[in-house]
């Protein structure tokens, strides 16, 4: 009996250090919630989706894993440089950027979420990042640094103060 109460705990115990080790429980990602703050992870790729307004992929993978997840989202206005639209073009294969503006948005425009066993869901847009720091010569997004996080501003909604970007690429390969 004595034997038998220490075997429990220790096996929910080796269990418990099974699931923390395996990296995370992949039944526990719904695509239709899910954030960058489900997971630590690196970033591992930022692609454009979309120039106008300008819609990012930000693919992550778990570490000590070969998992990854993704999301989509908006670039926020505030900070967006012209040597990061210059960054963003050239990852579609354009040598230039004719500029950007602020354009507005709404909310209901749909991103897909992805979460590390392969489903994925869209859920509505939200910003993901800003202040993008591109030196001259980036070739891609990235490639940039940032000072803030990915999803600092993501709960704030487009309004008049915080609009997206329309971008303009020019002389792109076929």
């Amino acid at each position: 009996m004595h034997l038998l109460s220490f075997v429990i705990p220790f096996c929910l115990f080796i269990s418990v250090v099974a699931n923390l080790l395996r990296g995370f429980d992949d039944d526990l990602c719904d695509p239709h919630t899910v954030t960058t703050d489900h997971y630590p992870s690196l970033l591992i790729g930022l692609s454009v989706q979309k120039t106008s307004p300008l819609k990012l992929k930000a693919t992550f993978r778990l570490p000590n894993s070969t998992k990854q997840f993704s999301f989509e989202g908006m670039v926020f206005s505030n900070g967006f440089s012209a040597a990061a639209g210059i960054a963003a073009c050239r990852s579609l294969g354009c040598s230039k950027s004719t500029g950007f503006v602020a354009v507005a948005w709404t909310q209901q425009t749909a991103c897909e979420f992805t979460c590390p066993d392969g489903t994925s869901a869209m859920q509505n847009c939200r910003y993901m990042i800003s202040n993008l720091q591109c030196s001259a010569d980036a070739m891609n997004l990235l490639e940039c640094l940032t000072n803030e996080p990915f999803w600092q501003y993501g709960s704030t909604p487009p309004s008049y103060n915080a609009q997206g970007i329309d971008l303009k690429c020019i002389e792109c390969v076929d």
